[in-house]
């Protein structure tokens, strides 16, 4: 150990000295290398136990050789472990890249530093793309649709005088960087843009929207679900805009349907009145005999993350639910398509698996949402929607990690909202064998449904103010947290506790501040 340390024997006669601390582990060496243990193999009353000193020559190479099985060596860069209330400078901490894709939670009260957290991480998986490009390391890229609340993550702090965010990464890059990176875009707004490059107005189609996506964000009663179920059959991709303007019986009515009462139908259009044209920011009417053609970039922004990019989503000008249905209808097109490329064993074959899986089946007269299958289509043969390499079939394992994440968890993944179902669900238990992973951002640990708290491989927890989230925190950790309820509580600002399926014990971890990063 490097001198000056301080030596548990060191105290033994000081009796008015109680030193306390949380084991970590220990480290022994095995041939030319050292091995991390868990702490409970630890003989507590056989060993001598050190402090750290962060100040101390030679403390961080020391740490890194002792820890460098739970610290990582390349990945996702989060922050330097912390000894203490002091970081040791140079002990990075690392996630791997495929944690992307096995879900991730980050949960800490208001202040704690959570969105500092994000924007670290949103630049590490920028740089690990860059690696992946360059040939330096190996395995899939990476691609994250980043839920952007309060439009922090495109300029940061450069307003104000500090640093500039995801915008000023990607102004950095070559045009040829720009090209395999970025494009087409990396930003998206419900503003209108004076002008747009790899900067764009995001706006979806109604044609997009299937009724499940509406039933796993805002309160259904059954029949009211049975209700718009019935309407997507009959109408297809128009079924919002039937519902809207009231048409729901068409030609001949249901001969072979229900009725249902006015009451039941009068109540989801008032769940879909947020939909209606001039009111929604981003969800556009389509009817084209009425002169309202399909104007949507979700099929384009299914191909940017098939092809790894960041792309943050300005979600400022957005109601609550259409912040919701965007991310909720972008992880269900996702997760559609991946399943459908899986279900196939031959390139002829792709085409008529991605129609079904959207519902378009013309052979049993199911309209489904065709136009939109249409278009993925014309992206496949065109090479934008990369399943196919010199006509052979990809497999999912050669596609990006590719993480959506859910901010304002609580309204989304909540218990009650999952009783009809939901793509989240479907996705925290199902989406690491596709490659995909949901980050659930939450101040709130307790509101967050069971079935996918148990889905969560690593947890990012900050500090947590209420006793309750401090105890369900522990409780679902992937490594044993017992013993930091107190950290849990007065942990400062940026600070954290990692903790991982994949690491044998939890780190402390301080996640720097973006405006300080070289």
């Amino acid at each position: 150990m490097p001198g000056g340390l301080i030596h548990s024997e060191d105290l033994a006669e000081e009796l008015l000295i109680e030193m306390k601390g949380m084991v970590l582990g220990y480290a022994e060496q095995q041939a030319d290398c050292w091995t991390f243990h868990r702490p409970r193999r630890l003989p507590e009353h056989l060993s001598n136990v050190y402090r750290v000193d962060a100040h101390q020559a030679g403390t961080p190479e020391m740490m890194q050789v002792l820890m460098g099985s739970q610290l990582g060596t390349d990945g996702l860069y989060v922050g330097d472990l912390l000894a203490g209330e002091q970081a040791l400078p140079g002990v990075r901490v690392f996630l791997p890249p495929y944690a992307l894709s096995h879900h991730l939670g980050v949960f800490g009260r208001t202040g704690a530093g959570k969105s500092n957290l994000m924007m670290v991480l949103l630049r590490s998986v920028l740089a690990h793309n860059q690696k992946v490009a360059t040939g330096a390391t190996q395995g899939p890229a990476a691609s994250v649709l980043a839920i952007d609340p309060h439009d922090e993550f495109r300029f940061w702090h450069s307003a104000t005088g500090g640093k500039d965010g995801i915008h000023g990464i990607v102004k950095s890059y070559s045009p040829q960087e720009q090209a395999t990176l970025v494009h087409p875009f990396y930003y998206l707004t419900g503003r209108h843009l004076a002008t747009e490059g790899l900067e764009r107005r995001v706006v979806f189609s109604r044609a997009d929207v299937l009724p499940e996506d509406l039933v796993s964000i805002s309160d259904f009663s059954e029949q009211q679900v049975a209700f718009v179920n019935q309407q997507c059959a009959q109408w297809g991709e128009h079924w919002i805009g039937r519902v809207l303007m009231g048409d729901t019986q068409g030609p001949g009515g249901f001969e072979q349907g229900p009725d249902f009462l006015p009451g039941t139908v009068s109540a989801v259009q008032r769940r879909l009145d947020f939909l209606r044209r001039g009111r929604s920011q981003i969800f556009a009417p389509f009817d084209p005999e009425l002169g309202a053609p399909y104007e949507s970039l979700l099929p384009d922004l299914i191909c940017a993350l098939e092809q790894g990019r960041v792309i943050i989503v300005d979600t400022t000008l957005m109601g609550e639910l259409e912040q919701f249905l965007l991310t909720t209808v972008v992880a269900r097109t996702l997760f559609t398509l991946r399943r459908a490329l899986r279900s196939v064993e031959k390139p002829k074959d792709l085409e008529g698996a991605i129609r079904r899986a959207f519902g378009n089946d013309e052979d049993q007269g199911q309209v489904g949402l065709r136009t939109l299958a249409d278009v993925l289509i014309d992206h496949l043969e065109a090479g934008r929607l990369p399943y196919l390499t010199e006509n052979q079939l990809k497999g999912t394992d050669q596609l990006p990690y590719v993480n959506v994440v859910v901010e304002e968890a609580p309204s989304v993944l909540n218990p009650q909202r999952m009783k009809f179902g939901s793509i989240f669900r479907d996705i925290s238990r199902q989406g690491r064998k596709f490659g995909i992973g949901l980050t659930v951002v939450s101040q709130q640990v307790t509101e967050i449904d069971d079935g996918i708290l148990t889905q969560l491989n690593t947890e990012l927890v900050m500090a947590l103010g209420n006793e309750g989230e401090r105890k369900a925190a522990l409780k679902n950790a992937s490594a044993d947290l017992s013993g930091f309820e107190r950290e849990l509580q007065v942990m400062g600002k940026g600070q954290v506790m990692v903790s991982g399926s994949y690491k044998d014990v939890p780190l402390p971890v301080q996640v720097p501040e973006f405006d300080q990063l070289p």
